[in-house]
């Protein structure tokens, strides 16, 4: 079968990982060690923390370690909780490296993908992290390229991130190009930016009402090759 993409520049967290699922068990246990007590609460004040930050840091306004320095310590001081942030930081990480959870679908996508055009990776995140977790879950045969943000000095949406991809990648016409990921902010716009057409992953279906307007919109994996047709 023949697709109408030679190239398809996939997102990792929340379209192929099912980071949510990882966060929440490593967030637990490192909240646990923390001596909290109300667990929901906690979570709530991380997830708007560390929700600001990676907003501020899609817009280049602070960095990538300036989030894994400074969201702990953010949380504990809101939460009223003595206890050693750099600490929480340095298990927090090592906990998400071990995160194996796959978005139903994602390995059978990639099989049934594989041989049929070249696979990428384009990911904002730590490049030891992501590189472990697609080599446990064993994903990484499946990939040509893995774009991640720190191992490239700039992050998604930013056109500076895309125009690596493109001067690495084979296939030059970007018409023949298609950025996946869950990420209106981060894959949607960042694939706008490059000039490339998008699919927006969205479980829950609901249109994308304002901001970046995907190619394509899907709410399971299984639904991509018919939009590749």
């Amino acid at each position: 079968m023949r697709l109408r993409y030679t190239t398809l520049l996939f997102d990792l967290d929340g379209t192929l990982l099912d980071f949510e699922r990882n966060e929440l068990r490593s967030l637990t246990t490192v909240l646990k060690e923390a001596g909290v007590q109300e667990m929901e609460t906690a979570i709530a004040c991380y997830r708007k923390v560390n929700h600001q930050l990676w907003a501020d840091f899609e817009r280049g306004l602070v960095s990538k370690q300036t989030i894994e320095n400074t969201r702990f310590g953010r949380v504990f001081d809101q939460l009223g909780i003595k206890a050693d942030d750099q600490s929480a930081v340095r298990r927090y990480r090592g906990l998400l490296m071990e995160g194996t959870d796959l978005i139903e679908g994602a390995q059978t996508l990639l099989e049934q993908l594989q041989g049929q055009a070249e696979l990428d990776v384009v990911t904002n995140g730590d490049g030891p992290t992501q590189r472990n977790r697609l080599a446990k879950t064993g994903l990484d045969r499946f990939f040509r390229h893995v774009f991640i943000s720190d191992d490239l000095g700039v992050q998604k949406p930013q056109r500076e991130f895309f125009e690596i991809v493109l001067k690495t990648i084979e296939e030059k016409d970007p018409r023949k190009i298609l950025v996946i990921g869950d990420s209106l902010s981060s894959d949607i716009q960042g694939g706008i930016n490059a000039g490339l057409d998008t699919c927006w992953y969205h479980p829950e279906g609901t249109a994308a009402s304002k901001g970046p307007q995907p190619t394509w919109q899907i709410r399971r994996l299984q639904e991509l090759p018919e939009r590749l047709r």
